[in-house]
């Protein structure tokens, strides 16, 4: 009889499931007997058992046997014999021969010692030391502009271009033109007349928006932010804006000591929602000068002493953002400055005292030219992150990263040489250190759709930090030097001697001198330029794009440099006289909403301004680079306040 599809099926099941229940029962049968048998197996091991090793340990020693480990007693000597009750005769030494009879000692065995004594003066061997001359370029070019989708978007090129309008009015405003690279521009003193002519100068800015500080001599020193005098300079990384600032440094300063992999949180970038990041870009130039190359407690100059100072800083700001309520972004200009002088004695002059009567000794070192003591850097960014965005957002999760870059230039410098007791300079001493600092964000974007609900933030800072160790006083120079300091390398012991009557090294035990026939240049010159445009487009369109957020700003600019000069206190005699002079100048101009001033009429002024600022040179960078005395400057037209009015 043939059963149905149903029943065949069903009967089927019913005959699995029996077999399935059969070798379940057997399979429990089967581990009750497996058990039942080891217990008999391991009856006899259910007490303790003890296992008997048998080991000889005697090793063999072989033909010789082992020390005995116990200490031998000392023997037991005698007692010591009386002391004696009279003098102890002493020996005499006889350094001619025993005189006696011939027959004793013949004549031809006799023998005379002859001693004789050798004094080595070591004759000290100084290491010459030489010139120590830098160049470092570092230029970092950026095009990261984006198009996604198809809109009424603004002209890329139109706003690369009003960018380098921008610089050129950054560039402008210095107090001093872009800063000369040539070594042989320092050793002239008619260059050098002209630069501290232009520290003199005034430069009177008269923009709408632009802020100028200066501050010369003992004014320009301490700390000085935004042209206001502080305690201590601003933290970068506490500025950050809250796009670079991780979560783990928010919660706890120290970092995470368990391993990446065991980290099994959500992660932020690509989590749930709909983000585009157009900005949060990075851009950092960086450099630090370490230099203690060669000092001493005194200097003599045969010639002229300059000594000049020049920080200037620049910073432009366009942030004019336009969309929904919340949509501008704030943009924080921090402009610091720390110039710093510490006394500092030389450590070796206090041991370096000779016995009564005693010259001192002369270690001279020649350098029969100039010896130059210098570092140029020139550090560029150049970067445009224009974003064009218009889509639909559909998906349950997107991101679209359009910004987010980092660039850096970083350099970092240590020159380390010797100190003297004595440095003669046959020429002049010039000390030149020139730093220069120029920041232009562009930050104008054009959001449809929802923003962020946090505040936007950038931060745009220059940040320079020189300090001296070691104090300079200037003096009348002495006879007795200034009539050595034209004695060549021929006449060397002459110097020697002069050096040796002089009243004001006696008593040293050394003197180490260091004897320049020509001049001295010392030069740190920086220049640093960091041009940003982040000008973006965002269209969200679609049923999620109203949950989007969108990042527009976020971006970091940072300008950093730091000179340290290492040294101890001097005393300066310069035969011509000398020369110091200190500068700060501190610049910026900043373009932010304004109820009665749109977008448009603020574009117009800058490229009036532009027009105005037509001047000789050419950038860089683009085309039109205007570099201007401060004269000529201070003699330009006022275009912005002429539109603003």
């Amino acid at each position: 009889m043939s059963l149905d599809s149903i029943s065949e099926t069903i009967a089927h099941f019913i005959g699995t499931f029996e077999l399935t229940t059969e070798q379940a029962r057997l399979r429990e049968q089967y581990e009750e007997f497996t058990a039942l048998r080891r217990k008999i197996e391991l009856e006899d091991l259910a007490e303790a058992t003890a296992i008997n090793v048998r080991a000889d340990l005697k090793l063999d020693p072989g033909k010789y046997g082992p020390l005995p480990y116990k200490f031998m007693a000392p023997d037991n000597d005698g007692p010591f014999p009386p002391a004696s009750g009279g003098p102890i005769p002493e020996p005499a030494l006889f350094l001619d021969p025993v005189s006696g009879p011939d027959e004793i000692i013949p004549e031809g065995q006799l023998f005379t010692a002859e001693f004789q004594q050798t004094i080595v003066v070591p004759e000290l061997v100084p290491e010459l030391i030489g010139s120590a001359v830098t160049y470092t370029f570092q230029t970092l070019n950026l095009s990261d502009n984006d198009t996604i989708g198809q809109g009424d978007f603004r002209d890329a090129e139109v706003l690369m271009q009003e960018g380098y309008e921008a610089l050129d009015v950054a560039l402008s405003l210095h107090v001093i033109s872009s800063p000369s690279f040539d070594i042989a521009d320092y050793q002239s003193v008619e260059k050098l007349e002209q630069l501290a002519e232009q520290m003199k100068a005034t430069v009177t800015v008269q923009v709408d928006g632009a802020t100028v500080h200066q501050f010369h001599g003992e004014e320009a020193v301490g700390i000085i932010v935004n042209g206001e005098r502080v305690e201590e300079l601003p933290d970068w990384m506490e500025l950050l804006p809250q796009h670079h600032q991780s979560e783990d440094d928010e919660e706890s300063g120290q970092p995470d000591p368990y391993p990446k992999e065991w980290d099994q949180s959500e992660d932020d970038v690509f989590g749930e929602g709909h983000t585009v990041i157009a900005g949060g870009n990075l851009a950092i130039n960086e450099v630090s000068i370490t230099v203690g190359w060669v000092d001493a407690p005194i200097i003599a100059v045969g010639g002229a002493s300059y000594d000049l100072t020049v920080v200037s800083q620049v910073a432009i700001v366009s942030d004019i953002d336009e969309g929904e309520p919340g949509a501008q972004s704030e943009t924080k200009v921090i402009q610091s400055s720390q110039i710093a002088v510490e006394a500092s004695e030389a450590s070796w002059i206090e041991d370096n005292v000779a016995p009564p009567g005693q010259d001192p000794l002369v270690v001279i070192s020649w350098i029969s030219g100039d010896l130059y003591v210098t570092n140029f850097v020139k550090q560029v960014i150049d970067a445009t992150d224009i974003d064009h965005i218009q889509t639909e957002v559909s998906a349950s999760n997107s991101m679209y990263v359009l910004g987010d870059n980092d660039m850096f230039n970083v350099n970092n410098v240590v020159q380390l040489g010797s100190f003297y007791d004595v440095v003669m300079v046959g020429g002049n001493m010039v000390s030149v250190d020139i730093v220069q600092q120029t920041i232009v964000l562009i930050d104008d974007d054009v959001v449809t759709g929802p923003v962020q609900d946090e505040v936007e933030e950038n931060l745009v800072m220059n940040q320079v930090s020189l300090t001296s160790t070691g104090e300079d006083t200037h003096e009348d120079i002495t006879p007795n030097l200034a009539s050595v300091l034209p004695i060549e390398e021929v006449n060397t012991d002459a110097l020697e001697d002069a050096l040796l009557n002089d009243p004001a090294f006696a008593g040293m035990e050394q003197l180490r001198v260091l004897k320049i026939e020509g001049d001295l240049i010392q030069a740190n010159v920086i220049e640093q330029i960091t041009l940003l445009q982040d000008q973006d487009d965002v269209h969200l369109n679609g049923g999620n794009g109203a949950a989007a957020s969108v990042l527009g700003a976020g971006n970091a600019l940072l300008n950093a440099a730091s000179v340290s000069k290492i040294g101890v206190d001097s005393v300066v005699m310069a035969a011509e006289g000398e020369y110091s002079d200190v500068l700060l100048h501190q610049a910026s101009l900043i373009d932010s909403p304004d109820e009665e001033l749109g977008e448009e009429i603020a574009n117009e002024a800058i490229a009036f301004l532009m027009e105005e600022t037509n001047g000789p040179g050419e950038s860089d960078l683009a085309p039109g680079h205007n570099k201007l005395t401060p004269s000529e400057a201070a003699s330009l037209d006022d275009g912005m306040q002429s539109m603003l009015a």
